[in-house]
């Protein structure tokens, strides 16, 4: 009888185990997906960004950022997303120094422009928030090893 409470004891220890094993595998994957579709949909924003920039050099040239739209020139039909991080980060900021210097103008042909760029915002933000939150979980101590057996990485933060 004594034994049968013991089995039954290491039996229930060893389904609570499973079970909270089985629910941060889950709660690993649901944070892996959310941060992989923010990345993919912030990647896909910074080239769109980047080619509305690009088709409206005309509107958006003047001497001060010149330079800045020749650069932009070259990832108008790369895949973002293979290009390394400081690259990625000097074209946001290619792109975020243009944006300051039309912010104050109210001309409706940037419109679409202005908020073309408040979307890239609002998705790099969004990106960052999830990729600290993913970063976060995957590096604490029960979640750590489960990562590392899942093939997890630490992903970039955009900054």
């Amino acid at each position: 009888m004594n034994l049968l409470i013991d089995l039954l004891i290491v039996l229930a220890v060893i389904i609570v185990l499973v079970i909270f094993v089985m629910r941060l595998r889950y709660k690993l994957l649901k944070l892996w997906t959310d941060v992989s579709a923010k990345e993919v949909l912030f990647h896909k924003l910074l080239l769109d960004t980047t080619i509305l920039f690009h088709e409206n050099k005309d509107i958006l040239v003047n001497e001060d950022n010149l330079t800045i739209l020749r650069k932009l020139s070259k990832y108008r039909k790369k895949r973002l997303r293979n290009l390394l991080l400081k690259e990625r980060q000097d074209l946001f900021s290619y792109l975020n120094a243009i944006f300051d210097d039309i912010e104050e103008m109210e001309e409706d042909n940037l419109i679409l422009i202005k908020q073309k760029f408040g979307e890239l915002q609002k998705a790099r933000r969004l990106y960052n928030t999830k990729v600290l939150l993913y970063n976060q979980t995957i590096s604490l101590f029960p979640t750590r090893f489960l990562a590392i057996k899942m093939n997890l990485q630490i992903k970039e933060y955009f900054g």
